[in-house]
C-alpha cells in the first residue's frame, strides 16, 4: 500500500464477507483488499492505516434494493402525513392540517395511505370534501395503483357519472351512480395524473436527497428504481450534479408492469 491511499482495519469483532467468516478485514480506496491474518499482515506494513475496533460487534456487506421507488417514496415528506395513519378520521385531520399549514398549494397530493382502512379499499371523496372542499386533493394508496380525490379533484379530471371505466382501470360509483373518489389502476389514475401540475424540479432533486439519506441510515446503499418515467431522468441527473445522490448508487431506471 502506498502512503496516498486509503486503508482501514476493521477487527475486533465477527465478520461476515457475504461467504465466509473472519476476524480482520482491510478496505484500501474502498475496496477490499484482504481479509483475516492477511490483512492484519498487510495492515502491520503502513503505519498510514485507520484502526477500526469493532467492540464485538457484527459487520457486513450492506444490503441493496432491486425493486425500490425513490422519487415517489421522498415526495411523500412534502405532501400530507398520511402513511402512519390508523384510521380514515386521522387521514382526513392530516390532510386537513397540511391544507392549512399551505394555503398556496394549488393541489393537495400525497401518499400512502393504509388502503385496509375502508371496506373493500373504496375511499369516498366526500371524507375528504371536510376537509378541503376548494382546492383538489390527490391522495396514492400504499399499493401505488389507487387513488384517493376530493370531488373537486375529480371534476378537474373531467370524470363524471357517465365516464366509462378505461382500459386497465376502475371508477367505482356510489349506489345512486355517482363517482365514489376511488379510482383504480393506472388507466382510471392517470386520468387525474394528466391534469395534476408537473411536482416543481428543485423539490423532486430535494426528495431523491431525502430518499438517499433514508435508505443510506438503513444499511442500503444501492437502490433500483423500479418505476422511471421520461422526465424521472433529467431529476435523477439534477440530483447527481447537486450531490444529492451522494449517499447511494441508483441502478439504471426502468418501467415495471409490476409496481
Amino acid at each position: 500500500m502506498s502512503p496516498e491511499q486509503a486503508a482501514t482495519l476493521f477487527s475486533g469483532g465477527a465478520i461476515w464477507t457475504g461467504s465466509a467468516d473472519t476476524d480482520a478485514l482491510l478496505v484500501v480506496d474502498g475496496v477490499i483488499r484482504a481479509v483475516g491474518d492477511q490483512a492484519r499482515t498487510l495492515a502491520s506494513e503502513s503505519s498510514a492505516v485507520d484502526h477500526v475496533d469493532l467492540g464485538g460487534g457484527f459487520l457486513m456487506p450492506s444490503f441493496g434494493d432491486g425493486h425500490a421507488h425513490p422519487l415517489y417514496g421522498g415526495l411523500e415528506s412534502v405532501g400530507p402525513a398520511v402513511r402512519g395513519c390508523a384510521s380514515v378520521d386521522e387521514i382526513v385531520l392530516a390532510v386537513k392540517q397540511f391544507a392549512a399549514d399551505n394555503p398556496g398549494d394549488e393541489w393537495i397530493v400525497g401518499a400512502s395511505y393504509d388502503g385496509s382502512l375502508a371496506p373493500d379499499g373504496l375511499f369516498d371523496a366526500r371524507w375528504l370534501d371536510a376537509a378541503v372542499p376548494d382546492r383538489p386533493v390527490v391522495l396514492r394508496a400504499w399499493d401505488y395503483h389507487t387513488v384517493w380525490c376530493n370531488s373537486v379533484a375529480i371534476e378537474r379530471a373531467g370524470i363524471t357519472a357517465d365516464t366509462p371505466d378505461p382500459v386497465l382501470g376502475e371508477i367505482p360509483h356510489r349506489a345512486d351512480g355517482s363517482v365514489l373518489g376511488t379510482l383504480r389502476e393506472w388507466g382510471a389514475t392517470d386520468l387525474v395524473s394528466a391534469v395534476m401540475p408537473a411536482r416543481d424540479e428543485t423539490l423532486r432533486v430535494s426528495a431523491l436527497g431525502t430518499a438517499a439519506d433514508y435508505f443510506l441510515a438503513r444499511g442500503v446503499t444501492w437502490v433500483q428504481d423500479a418505476w422511471g418515467e421520461p422526465a424521472d431522468v433529467a431529476t435523477y441527473l439534477a440530483a447527481a450534479r447537486a450531490g444529492a445522490l451522494d449517499a447511494i448508487q441508483p441502478r439504471p431506471l426502468r418501467r415495471s408492469a409490476l409496481l
